[in-house]
């Protein structure tokens, strides 16, 4: 059975991680993924560490596409530019406001070429307004979302999550819509994803909060500003993750550790959340006598949800993540056996991950070409006059 995109051609022009990421997570649903990237590159190939010459940063973002390198503002290269638009159902970019104007691929010059196109725009602040074209990366949306004023604890310098989640969210974001649109009854539609928007939208919950009261919320670290317990704890060996989410909840956790005079102390949420730093350090006490496989295994079994604080060596060698197909090996034409992280989607009860490895650079420039028509000796003109890019010797 064919994936959900089977048939579908998405042209991407992206650097990083927000469209690249979108075009990936299209490919993983079946979508044909052309990468058109400067004979340079995509930014992301310059960022090590490097395996067999390769960015690991960029195979990460990468999967599934096919590249076609080239100097896209070149009239020999625009023709073929031009072929691939109209044989295309979606164009992707995160490029700087202008640049695809530039290269005479802004909407409307593709709109003249492909009516139909899904159009899609991922920006920093918005492809309109007062803070169009204002550049940005995502420690600063993390900052001007608010995200790092809720981030760490009360006290503490200012703080950003570990990983660049602003990209992640608005690739996703992207790839939703995108899908939107092709299924939708009305073809030629333009999607708009801003990258703060996208975290201002995760960060819903602790915005609720803002709006309630107008005050800033305060900075909780691993705790949850609605619930208690729940949180990060210290344990004999390590750490314990808790979420208690329920009153009942509450009573099976104080039964199992044989204190169910904490259910009579503090009995709700409400006055849990009122005493949550005696409750924390009472709770602390307990948990440090013993090692944190204990609690979690106690807590399995009475059904409440905990675990461990693992580092990446312990993620990637859980048999549930395995189980997932959430880590995989593939062959890359130069960095060899790599192990990276899989789909998140499963359907039909089968990861939804493409096969095709990450793309070298201009890896399938002569075949797309061909498919458009290009005769030999064209083609070899423009990789002789490096309009077009083809892998390095060496890297296949």
């Amino acid at each position: 059975m064919h994936k959900p995109l089977h048939g579908i051609r998405v042209l991407e022009f992206g650097n990083l991680i927000a469209a690249p990421y979108a075009g990936m997570l299209l490919a993983d649903l079946g979508a044909d993924v052309v990468k058109i990237e400067p004979t340079s590159g995509d930014l992301g190939r310059g960022f090590g560490p490097f395996v067999g010459g390769e960015s690991a940063f960029f195979m990460a973002a990468n999967r599934g596409k096919r590249s076609l390198a080239c100097s896209p503002k070149d009239p020999r290269v625009q023709q073929w530019l031009q072929r691939l638009v109209v044989g295309a159902d979606a164009l992707i970019h995160n490029l700087r406001l202008g640049s695809m104007e530039r290269m005479g691929l802004g909407e409307d010059d593709v709109r003249a070429m492909k009516p139909e196109i899904v159009y899609a725009t991922v920006s920093a602040f918005g492809s309109t307004g007062p803070d169009a074209g204002r550049p940005g990366i995502d420690v600063v949306f993390q900052g001007e979302s608010g995200m790092i004023s809720l981030t760490g604890h009360d006290g503490d310098p200012p703080q950003k999550t570990a990983t660049t989640i602003g990209d992640y969210v608005a690739a996703t974001n992207t790839a939703l819509a995108v899908c939107a649109a092709l299924v939708g009854p009305d073809r030629g539609r333009r999607v708009d994803v801003a990258l703060r928007d996208g975290l201002l939208a995760v960060q819903s919950g602790w915005s609720a909060l803002f709006f309630a009261n107008g005050q800033q919320p305060v900075r909780t670290g691993t705790a949850s500003p609605f619930l208690a317990p729940n949180q990060v704890f210290v344990t004999a060996d390590g750490h314990l993750t808790l979420a208690i989410v329920s009153d009942s909840h509450f009573r099976i956790l104080c039964e199992s550790i044989d204190r169910s005079d904490l259910a009579e102390s503090y009995p709700t949420n409400s006055e849990r959340m009122a005493s949550r730093d005696d409750l924390v350090a009472e709770l602390t006490r307990i948990f440090v006598t013993q090692p944190t496989d204990h609690w979690v295994e106690l807590f399995r079994d009475v059904g409440l949800p905990s675990g461990r604080v693992l580092d990446l060596d312990d993620v990637f060698s859980n048999p549930q993540v395995a189980h997932n197909e959430m880590v995989y090996e593939y062959e890359h034409p130069a960095a060899g056996r790599t192990r990276a992280v899989g789909s998140p989607l499963q359907i039909d009860g089968e990861s939804s991950r493409s096969g095709l490895p990450p793309p070298l650079l201009g890896q399938h420039g002569r075949e797309i070409l061909d498919e458009l028509g290009a005769s030999q000796d064209e083609i070899e003109d423009l990789i002789r006059d490096k309009i077009i890019a083809e892998p390095q010797a060496g890297s296949s």
